[in-house]
């Protein structure tokens, strides 16, 4: 069954309007525009979100005799946090930290990685593709188990 004449040319116009919008996002033109946004958009709840929740379970942790330190964007071109975590009774040199990075090698706009590295061993927290689920509740939470993580496998 053919289409008749006016509904044929409105696909045409459809399909020229809108095509090569449609081919640029699939060909990935706009990605680096796309992750600096997406940058952008980590480094803004890095400093809302990321750094007051460390800072105030750092602030925590050292009321009882624990030492924190926060450090940006440690050798990376994009946007990055570690908390380390300084143990009392724990040697000053054990890595203890908690990191949160932008990683380039996601596909689409990017995607940020939470770890924890407790004696040179990584341990994958969770991954945001959605910059909007990064909510203060949820870094206190990930940040607190990655904490219980470090105490227990230095309590051994």
């Amino acid at each position: 069954m053919a289409i008749n004449e006016h509904a044929r040319v409105r696909l045409a116009i459809i399909q020229k309007k809108y095509g090569n919008r449609l081919d640029q996002g699939a060909s990935g033109s706009d990605l680096p525009d796309r992750r600096e946004r997406f940058n952008g958009d980590f480094r803004r709840i890095l400093a809302d979100i990321i750094v007051p929740a460390f800072e105030a379970i750092g602030d925590e942790l050292a009321s009882s005799g624990h030492a924190y330190r926060i450090e940006r964007d440690v050798g990376e071109q994009a946007p990055s946090i570690e908390l380390h975590i300084l143990l009392r009774g724990v040697p000053a040199d054990a890595n203890n930290l908690i990191r949160l990075f932008s990683s380039a090698d996601a596909e689409g706009d990017g995607e940020v990685i939470a770890e924890v590295n407790v004696r040179q061993t990584l341990t994958e927290l969770t991954r945001f593709r959605v910059l909007s689920r990064i909510t203060q509740e949820v870094a206190e939470q990930m940040c607190v188990d990655a904490i219980e993580h470090i105490f227990a496998c230095n309590a051994r």
